[in-house]
């Protein structure tokens, strides 16, 4: 029986065939569940990660994106032996965020990851770590836990209603629990570098307010503190360089 089932959601079915494609090369096997959302069946990748949560019957699981592409034929087998350092309620990506090591009293986020991006492949992190780190949230391209994490934590349908920030809850809620949420130095290439719209930018405020015992929450596409001034001026902020189209 495989150690690790690997779960994708996706709407482009090339991507996705390319994806396969990569994990098939890689020298540990896997289960692997594909979400066909090319009809838009699902509205949200919240509902549909957890439509098949109950058909996970490996130890662990990984969530990843259509466009995540797997260059070395070990990486699978490396995340898996990051995955067994972890506790059972602990969340571990490829991509992290913590407070920026300057101390800015502004609360800059510097990202932890080896992941390269887009066709130049630039690396995507801002610090050197080896191994795991620990971190405050992942970003959602490629991440996962235990089995037994997910299915009895599901992904919050109603916070994360779009295909948004699913990840970042998850990590919130992990740490709220006492848990821990880690990154590891996987060179994994991510064909695209995401983009903040609008979901996204709602998405955040309700996270900063269910979150708010938190002072910051910090992600990968940014931080703002939890407080009713502070996230709702990031709100405005974001939502004036989205219609500027500056981010």
């Amino acid at each position: 029986m495989s150690l690790i089932t690997v779960v994708c959601c996706y709407n482009d079915r090339k991507q996705y065939q390319e994806f396969t494609e990569t994990l098939n090369r890689q020298n540990m096997t896997c289960e692997l569940i594909g979400i066909d959302n090319c009809n838009h069946e699902f509205s949200s990748c919240s509902s549909a990660l957890n439509s098949v949560r109950e058909t996970v019957r490996t130890k662990y699981v990984i969530y990843s994106h259509q466009d995540i592409r797997l260059p070395e034929e070990n990486m699978l087998a490396r995340f898996a032996e990051y995955l067994e350092q972890i506790g059972t309620y602990d969340i571990l990506g490829v991509a992290g965020a913590v407070k920026s090591p300057s101390g800015d009293a502004k609360g800059d986020v510097c990202v932890l990851s080896c992941v390269r991006h887009g066709n130049d492949l630039v690396t995507a992190g801002e610090a050197e770590y080896h191994g795991i780190a620990e971190c405050e949230s992942v970003d959602e391209c490629f991440f996962g836990g235990t089995a037994r994490c997910f299915l009895e934590k599901p992904f919050d349908e109603a916070l994360c209603d779009d295909w948004h920030l699913y990840a970042v809850e998850r990590c919130l809620s992990a740490r709220a629990d006492g848990g821990h949420v880690y990154v590891c130095d996987l060179p994994l290439t991510h064909l695209s570098g995401g983009k903040i719209n609008s979901a996204y930018n709602k998405g955040f405020r309700r996270l900063a307010y269910h979150y708010r015992q938190f002072p910051w929450i910090r992600t990968v596409c940014g931080a703002s503190r939890t407080d009713w001034l502070h996230r709702n001026l990031f709100y405005i902020k974001r939502k004036l360089l989205i219609c500027l189209r500056r981010i």
